[in-house]
């Protein structure tokens, strides 16, 4: 485990960052985008109940939850304690992945324990069967389960995983078995995932269900999980982790949510969750390491014709890169969600719109379209979200300041510009957008050739003034008058 997943308060706000999904929209422009209605509070509970009749869920225990929802005593019995999971099982299994979707964050939240009692749940189990505690491990082996294609439709999952893992106590590694309905899109990829996956860390809200012996004698227990978060502590290449990944991996943030953002798109719902933890992480990393890995130059990958920023946005995604450039615009966006401000501390952030300088023209058309032609010869919009403003620059319009910037990529973002969206108002900028801790006010340095240029022009700029003054008070002299 990589030291920041050791202590407990550090835990608390780990989980925190990795199973929200944050409910206010990202950045601010012309469009608001349509958010994901929040399921309702009566729905909690199969059938409708009335206003006067909706149980009180502020005052029930995790395990008076899944009563309710349909998750009680009757599937509970299904699990033999004292032995690994078995067939017989699988029913209660699905049960309970398919209502753990229903546990709202905030819920979680509430009932999760920063401690686990291993003891207490080898010897009592049934006393704290469905209590929520936070694990955190490292992998050890990763199973696909299949269900019979007969009941997929009925229980409405097709497969699920189990996830072998060693996972910290107060006194060494406990062995445990974490099944979830989804694993980051990277270990589904691999060809061989217990191989490239094992030792991975990682840290879920694990919902207990029972403890058991494995074929060695080993004492091992069986929790549910509705996300594991994954936090690399090196590079992969076969997964794709990157040194700069692991850098906000090390800060708490789940590499796992990367899979979902998408580029030259708007911003989807999916993609609030690694923003917001990209910008909690990019803030905690020293800026002498940021820019240590900030080998890449956003103006030099822009125009890249094969393997550049524009055209392969995955390869560069988490990637911290330097950009300099004039900033014309800066725009403060308010984060009115009580979950960010609570679990992140953030309650706004800036928006800068940053033109770099490109070596090359870039060109956006539609197919066999010439008149929808728009080209960017000199510069290119880039934009860069950020906390802070460094004293002297605000917000503002129509802004003419040079600034640099170290951040972290995140995407390619489909956005309306006057200039790309005014004759059609369904087409949009393609923007690279950076996550940064700050920024600063910068002052371009000057060419040695333009100012070699400058100065000898006016050397002889001088010389000439000289001449010019030396003939005229050579030639303008008047002859003296003469007497007679």
């Amino acid at each position: 485990m990589t030291k920041q997943l050791n202590n407990p308060g550090r835990h608390f706000l780990l989980v925190l960052v990795l199973l929200f999904i944050a409910s206010g929209y990202l950045t601010a422009q012309d469009e608001a985008e349509p958010s994901p209605m929040a399921e309702q509070e009566a729905s909690e509970a199969e059938g409708s109940q009335s206003e006067e009749r909706a149980p009180d869920f502020d005052k029930m225990s995790a395990r008076d939850f899944f009563a309710l929802i349909d998750f009680g005593d009757s599937y509970l019995q299904m699990f033999l304690d004292g032995q690994p999971l078995e067939d017989g099982e699988q029913e209660a299994v699905i049960r309970a992945l398919t209502r753990i979707r229903r546990l709202q964050p905030h819920r979680i939240t509430r009932w999760l324990k920063l401690e686990t009692p291993w003891q207490d749940l080898e010897k009592d189990p049934q006393k704290h069967r469905l209590e929520i505690y936070l694990l955190t491990g490292n992998v050890e082996a990763v199973r696909e389960i299949t269900i019979p294609k007969e009941a997929v439709a009925s229980v409405g999952l097709a497969a699920y995983y189990e996830v072998d893992a060693l996972l910290d106590t107060p006194t060494g590694k406990a062995f445990g078995t974490i099944v979830v309905e989804d694993i980051p899109h990277s270990w589904k990829v691999t060809l061989n995932p217990e191989k490239n996956i094992a030792g991975a860390p990682i840290s879920c809200a694990g919902v207990f269900l029972k403890p058991f012996k494995t074929d060695e004698g080993r004492q091992g227990f069986v929790f549910a999980t509705p996300k594991i978060s994954w936090h690399p502590s090196e590079p992969n290449q076969d997964l794709g982790v990157t040194a700069d990944q692991v850098l906000l991996a090390e800060q708490g943030m789940d590499i796992g949510e990367l899979s979902r953002v998408k580029d030259r798109v708007k911003f989807e719902g999916l993609e609030r969750e690694p923003f917001y933890q990209m910008m909690a992480a990019v803030r905690g990393v020293p800026l002498d390491q940021q820019k240590a890995l900030a080998d890449l130059s956003v103006s030099q990958l822009l125009t890249e014709p094969k393997e550049g920023l524009m055209v392969a946005p995955a390869d560069y995604r988490a990637r911290f890169m330097r950009l300099t450039g004039l900033c014309r615009r800066i725009t403060k966006i308010e984060v009115d969600d009580e979950d960010i401000q609570q679990r992140l501390g953030v309650d706004h952030y800036y928006e800068l719109s940053v033109f770099v300088p490109i070596a090359n023209p870039i060109v956006s058309q539609r197919a066999g379209d010439e008149s929808t032609r728009k080209q960017f010869s000199n510069d290119y919009p880039v934009l860069v979200c950020v906390a802070e403003l460094p004293p002297g620059l605000s917000v503002g319009e129509d802004l003419h300041q040079s600034v640099a910037v170290t951040g972290a990529f995140f995407k390619l973002w489909a956005y309306r510009t006057p200039f790309m969206s005014q004759e059609d108002f369904t087409r949009r900028q393609i923007s690279p957008l950076f996550i940064a801790a700050n920024v600063e006010k910068y002052a371009a340095p000057s060419n040695p050739e333009t100012n070699q240029f400058v100065l000898a022009m006016l050397v002889v700029l001088g010389v000439v003034v000289g001449l010019g003054i030396a003939f005229g008070f050579v030639f303008g002299r008047k002859p003296a008058s003469r007497k007679r």
